[in-house]
């Protein structure tokens, strides 16, 4: 508990600093008028790109469950654990999903939804850096931004690779698990074979062509419209939008996301946004892109808070009743629960 009362206040002390450096160089008397001054006739279809791209998400994790959830339900979920992402810190999202998967009828088990998130996880980031692959053709970008990108792809890969090799050949995964467990004897107490079934059964998906092409599919359809969304926002304060910069946008955007410490990303994922807006020429007019990040963030987290409050409502379950069930998350005697 004090270690996660200790990562909060860094996390705090995160988004404060980072804001900070935000305005700091800025007029905020010029994104006021950036601010009034845009067009939010964008709003609405930004936002119903953005629908349809988060429900390819919940597409794709259904076909990584193999239908073990029902489409409503899995979409449910799906949206109560962004609602929890978008609020909390340590990505709490993702425990509270596991959670919810576990009530339903047949119960999925713990490691399973676990190794389901984690295939989401790399694919995003392969997603992710894909794009920013695209705008290096565009534009001149730091080399440490070029080398951080190329070293986070590689890694996507090599992962995703090995996923797909435990997936279609188990026996590789319980020999290394062997080893392990003589190194570390105190494996075997703690139910590791049960819970190495459990995570591989998740990976049931990538045995199969059609699986590995099914995941992939449904993350090139929810990233193409979230960018989509990105790009028709943009509209509203800059005359003359470009791919290049939205791809960057989101590129930087969600690696600064993807540090779990800031509530709701705040400070991060302005930061982010602004930086890659400045590195794309978009820098000016002076106070646009402090407004476009604020808008572009408040957007995201009123989209994931409506369809996170809807998601609860369909699941018959409130904030707190999912925070402890979370908190009480016990995977090993979950896992037995999927027998």
């Amino acid at each position: 508990m004090i270690n996660q009362r200790a990562a909060l206040v860094i996390g705090i002390l995160l988004s404060v600093v980072l804001l900070g450096a935000v305005l700091a160089g800025v007029d905020l008397g010029r994104v006021r008028v950036a601010l009034a001054g845009a067009d939010y006739v964008y709003l609405a279809p930004a936002v119903l790109l953005l629908f349809v791209g988060h429900f390819a998400r919940a597409l794709r994790w259904r076909a990584l469950l193999v239908g073990r959830l029902p489409l409503g339900r899995t979409f449910n979920i799906l949206n109560i654990s962004y609602l929890f992402n978008g609020v909390l810190p340590f990505r709490l999202g993702e425990v509270a999903r596991m959670f919810l998967a576990t009530r339903a009828d047949p119960p999925v088990p713990v490691f399973t939804s676990l190794s389901t998130i984690l295939v989401e996880r790399l694919l995003d980031l392969l997603a992710v850096l894909l794009l920013l692959g695209g705008v290096l053709v565009v534009l001149p970008l730091p080399a440490a931004v070029t080398t951080a990108g190329l070293t986070l792809g590689l890694s996507a890969l090599a992962g995703i690779a090995a996923l797909v090799v435990f997936a279609r050949r188990r026996a590789w995964a319980f020999r290394l698990l062997v080893i392990a467990t003589r190194l570390l004897p105190f494996l075997e107490h703690w139910g590791a074979q049960s819970a190495l079934t459990r995570f591989l059964d998740g990976l049931q998906p990538l045995a199969s062509k059609r699986g590995v092409v099914m995941a992939l599919w449904w993350s090139v359809v929810a990233w193409a419209f979230s960018a989509a969304a990105g790009y028709v926002l943009m509209y509203a304060f800059f005359p003359q939008p470009t791919w290049a910069a939205t791809c960057l946008l989101i590129t930087l955007a969600s690696l600064a996301v993807a540090v779990p410490y800031a509530p709701g990303a705040v400070g991060p994922f302005e930061a982010s946004v602004v930086f890659a807006l400045g590195l794309a020429g978009f820098g000016q007019p002076e106070g646009a892109a402090v407004a476009f990040a604020v808008v572009l963030h408040a957007t995201n987290l009123g989209f994931y808070a409506l369809l996170g409050i809807i998601g609860l409502l369909g699941e018959g379950v409130t904030l707190g009743q999912v925070a402890r069930g979370a908190r009480t998350l016990r995977p090993a005697a979950t896992s037995s629960s999927g027998d």
